[in-house]
């Protein structure tokens, strides 16, 4: 890492247009000492500058911050063709996701025109359940697109925790994809690349397809199909096996039931081929070996099950001719679910078996929902309370996750301190739980920031701090004028259960 000192990283933040010299002045009012440390940490803790911007500023890049009228704050994810930033809008101030094309597609003019088409296609969408795309262009000869940033995690992610949904709590989520589907077809956009990572799960349990535009690129060369992956080569698969045309909508209404069934059972219904070469995993494809969803474990009520299977037949003129009619009958099915009993021995009834373990589960809607499918029609007072979640290692994030939403609790989890303390400001939540074990130094700032924030409003800050085996000192450095615990490692999730029970019941 270059070597970059206080005032080279004042100078640089204030040129690459990150913040003012009015807030440089105060950031350095307020620094202890003259130090790069120091000053960095004062812009972050007053919102000038995030953990990702001071780390690229330190190696010395000055690039990368801006793409058209959005700031770059943190980055979220990267694929093989494009990298994922959460952004901020300026002006508008208001959050948003921007995808970047990566260097080394930049200057091949067929991925540039994918691109652009993809963007270009998003843009003439505008529905509820479709992430919308807002503009695109070039910043630095990098194309870029700015698009709506959606709080929450894809399909599969959302299953890795959730590991199957009931009927209940799938409805929701199934009728709100077809339904976006359903409104591209009507307008002449395929999506081509269904999958469970193209489908966000909200935090407010909506469904929002993301990533259009490939029907249009797709002009039969297969080179050009392989680079896209592997839900392309599935679609080109189908198309073979199926004798339809390329870019037939029929085939999103496949691969939308494919991921209705993954909702439901918890298992892809085609499993990954182990081979990296595309042509081999394209003819290794076996759509009439998957397992039809009435006779699975799991299946769903036979109406359900009908409706999904039919979405995923291979012969074309069994298959749903246009999602109209799928929807149709999906509204239909869910309209009949409030007035018939539920059947014993289908997964529509794991809400009673809650019931049974008197324990919560997460279910998408209302407050009221969620205590219904939890303990049934007996009112009860309120809504889950919002946790924030600071923690950064993947085994307790997912045992977050699981253990606090059984609790009865709303989560967000953030890797980032800086990242969480950004959210806290945007949305504060119930109670947060920070786990500083192996978090940088920024992370006391982090706390102190959210603490900042929680009295300026005119509340305590409710938190439940972990500290780590060396960070015993940490202790004395929390503000008390806080509702807080903390707990010293080593300890178990049940002295983290009976803490955030004491802080903030669920």
């Amino acid at each position: 890492m270059i070597e970059v000192d206080a005032e080279s990283l004042a100078e640089n933040a204030v040129l690459i247009g990150l913040l003012s010299r009015q807030e440089l002045r105060e950031a350095r009012d307020e620094a202890e000492d003259g130090t790069t440390a120091a000053l960095a940490r004062v812009m972050m803790r007053k919102g000038f500058l995030t953990s990702w911007q001071r780390d690229k500023i330190l190696k010395g890049d000055v690039s990368g911050f801006f793409y058209g009228p959005a700031k770059v704050l943190f980055h979220l994810a990267e694929g093989t063709f494009a990298r994922v930033y959460r952004g901020k809008r300026v002006p508008g101030d208001y959050s948003v996701a921007i995808k970047v094309l990566r260097r080394r597609f930049a200057t091949e003019p067929a991925a540039v025109a994918r691109f652009n088409q993809e963007a270009e296609s998003g843009m003439k969408l505008d529905h509820p359940n479709i992430a919308k795309i807002y503009e695109f262009g070039e910043q630095d000869k990098s194309p870029y697109m700015i698009m709506e940033f959606i709080e929450g995690s894809n399909l599969r992610d959302f299953l890795k925790i959730r590991k199957t949904l009931s009927t209940t709590d799938a409805m929701p989520l199934i009728l709100g994809a077809a339904r976006g589907l359903q409104y591209s077809l009507d307008q002449g956009v395929t999506h081509r690349d269904i999958k469970a990572t193209n489908i966000l799960i909200s935090s407010l349990g909506e469904a929002k397809l993301v990533d259009f535009g490939l029907a249009e690129i797709d002009k039969g060369d297969f080179s050009a199909v392989a680079s896209q992956g592997v839900r392309t080569v599935d679609y080109s698969a189908l198309e073979r096996g199926c004798g339809s045309q390329k870019g037939d909508p029929r085939s999103d209404i496949y691969f939308l039931g494919c991921a209705f069934y993954q909702m439901l059972t918890g298992s892809p219904a085609m499993a990954e081929t182990e081979t990296s070469d595309q042509l081999a995993k394209m003819l290794k494809r076996s759509f009439s070996a998957i397992k039809p969803l009435s006779e699975h474990r799991l299946a769903p009520p036979a109406e359900l099950a009908r409706i999904i299977e039919k979405m995923m037949k291979m012969d074309l003129k069994s298959r749903y001719q246009n999602m109209d009619d799928v929807v149709k009958d999906l509204e239909a099915f869910n309209e009949s679910m409030s007035s018939e009993p539920r059947q014993p021995g289908t997964n529509n009834h794991s809400a009673s078996i809650v019931r049974k373990k008197t324990k919560l589960r997460p279910v998408t809607g209302s407050a009221e929902d969620l205590f219904a499918a939890a303990f049934g029609d007996e009112a009860l007072p309120t809504g889950p309370k919002h946790l924030l979640c600071v923690e950064y290692q993947e085994p307790i994030k997912d045992a977050f996750r699981k253990v606090f939403t059984q609790m009865g609790y709303k989560v967000m989890i953030v890797s980032d301190a800086e990242l969480a303390a950004e959210r806290f400001r945007e949305s504060p939540p119930d109670a947060v739980v920070f786990d500083a074990d192996g978090l940088g130094p920024e992370a006391l700032d982090a706390y102190l920031e959210m603490h900042e924030k929680a009295h300026e409003d005119g509340h305590d800050l409710k938190a439940l701090v972990l500290l780590g085996p060396r960070q015993a000192a940490l202790s004395a450095k929390l503000p008390s004028d806080d509702r807080i615990i903390v707990l010293h490692k080593p300890l178990k999730m049940k002295d983290v259960q009976n803490a955030l029970n004491e802080l903030v019941p669920a």
